[in-house]
């Protein structure tokens, strides 16, 4: 049998505050998604929930979710970090052979339902960090972005002009929650400052969303759609824990993670073979960082790739063509929706935001405080 495996078909949702529970939103995307394929519960082999037991307020979350996933009586497992990861663990369990398809789902209603950017002050140390009180999740992304440039000798320019392009693309995104006509480099400049040298729309919008997405096996693949988005790669790294053992002006984990994605799909030259790059960049300063460190562009050169408009929908490397995390970021569905908006791309779906003659792409997710743990797919037609 022939051992690839391809994304067949997906549903994905998300918005500020989507007015439904846990429950009813994995219910309408799994069978919003069955319904596209003209399959039922039972042709899913394995199912892979993705969700938070701290951001659900419940232990063993995914025990609620099954039922509406059609997973009840069915073989089902958990995964709870960035939606990539789960992708990933559903590759791995149909390369072993004992499954042909399997469901990936996940959802994070972290607009309505969480207090916004609070989660993360759980993972820092509990003995000193948490309790001193100086880092969140904003403050240790503004010590992040405040490194990377003074690093690279950029200038916080360079924020407002990532943040205005991907805005842009979300603003014709329909599948985006934050979708703002207009922004430009200076309302993104003119927006509220929250921790320096981060303002309001250098980070990402609390979110509700969700994707369901359905993978299979070369051969049940081609049956169920005349276009299956091959998955030809996959890698992921992890840094240590603790914020100040590490050098936050670079992501060594995220260029470990693409370049055991690049060894495993044949990719030498990323930045020619790559057609375009859907990244988990929560914070403005994040696309270039880890686009530099995934070897998408030159080190030291994001400015100037930014200036160009290298990294627009028409230029050379198109990076978050579909806007991006700032156009939502539904905490553990994220990665998920940067692979489905991976294959609108590659399957010429993305309507107003497409990039011409895509045949690759890169979707990545990530985890922890700074982007800690990075997860990378290549995807092909």
């Amino acid at each position: 049998m022939e051992k690839r495996v391809a994304v067949v078909g997906f549903r994905m949702m998300s918005a500020p505050d989507l007015e439904t529970t846990r429950e009813r939103l994995a219910f309408d995307l799994t069978r919003g998604l069955f319904d596209d394929l003209g399959i039922d519960r039972l042709e899913v082999d394995t199912t892979i929930v993705d969700s938070n037991d701290f951001l659900d307020g419940r232990t063993i979350s995914n025990v609620f979710l099954d039922p509406p996933a059609g997973a009840y009586m069915r073989d089902e497992s958990k995964v709870e970090m960035d939606g990539v990861n789960a992708v990933m663990y559903a590759c791995m369990r149909i390369l072993s052979g004992q499954y042909r398809t399997a469901l990936v789902l996940a959802l994070g209603l972290t607009g309505s339902q969480v207090s916004p950017y609070l989660h993360v002050d759980y993972q820092l140390s509990p003995v000193y960090d948490r309790q001193v009180g100086l880092l969140n999740e904003l403050s240790a992304a503004a010590l992040q972005a405040r490194a990377y440039l003074a690093k690279r000798g950029y200038r916080e320019d360079l924020l407002h002009r990532v943040a205005a392009k991907s805005l842009s693309h979300a603003a014709r995104n329909p599948f985006q929650a934050r979708r703002l006509a207009g922004v430009d480099v200076e309302a993104v400049a003119a927006s509220p400052p929250w921790y320096e040298p981060l303002r309001e729309l250098h980070c990402y919008p609390p979110t509700d969303g969700g994707c369901a997405m359905l993978l299979a096996d070369a051969e049940r693949a081609r049956e169920l759609t005349d276009k299956p988005v091959w998955i030809l790669g996959m890698g992921q790294s992890i840094e240590t824990y603790y914020l100040g053992e590490r050098d936050l002006s670079r992501s060594p984990s995220a260029a470990q993670a693409a370049e055991r994605a690049y060894a495993m799909a044949g990719v030498k030259n990323p930045r020619t073979e790559i057609h375009l790059a859907e990244i988990s960049a929560l914070f403005a300063h994040q696309e270039p960082l880890l686009a530099e460190a995934m070897g998408l562009l030159e080190e030291g050169k994001a400015e100037e790739a930014y200036l160009s408009e290298e990294t627009g929908i028409a230029g050379s490397m198109p990076l978050n063509p579909s806007g991006g995390a700032l156009g939502g970021h539904p905490i553990c569905a994220t990665g998920l929706l940067r692979v489905a908006e991976a294959v609108r791309q590659l399957r010429g779906e993305a309507g107003e935001n497409q990039v011409k003659g895509a045949e690759t792409a890169l979707a990545h997710g990530q985890d922890g405080v700074c982007a800690q743990q990075n997860a990378v797919l290549v995807l092909g037609i």
